[in-house]
């Protein structure tokens, strides 16, 4: 009876987040890239600001640069949340 009771209270639940699907390493070569590929946005975004006179620019330019902006931003959310819980979306 004892190992019937084991079984039925065993948890069944799937774990799908990327720490129990592979391994530790390709969620750190993940964040690493999201990290780098943050950092070369900011110096694209640091580079048009320094380089561009503003009373010159389209909006479609400006858009582009709020749209860049906020994929930094979003980036730098998905980073401490993967930091935090150790989950890729």
């Amino acid at each position: 009876m004892l190992p019937y009771i084991a079984s039925a209270t065993e948890d069944k639940s799937y774990d799908f987040g990327i720490e129990g699907m592979r391994s530790q390493n390709y969620s750190v070569g993940i964040l690493i890239f999201l990290f780098i590929s943050m950092a070369v946005f900011v110096g694209v975004i640091r580079l048009f600001y320094q380089h561009t006179d503003m009373s010159k620019v389209k909006t479609g330019e400006k858009v582009l640069m709020g749209m860049i902006v906020l994929g930094v931003v979003v980036a730098g959310i998905f980073a401490v949340v993967q930091l935090l819980d150790g989950y890729l979306f």
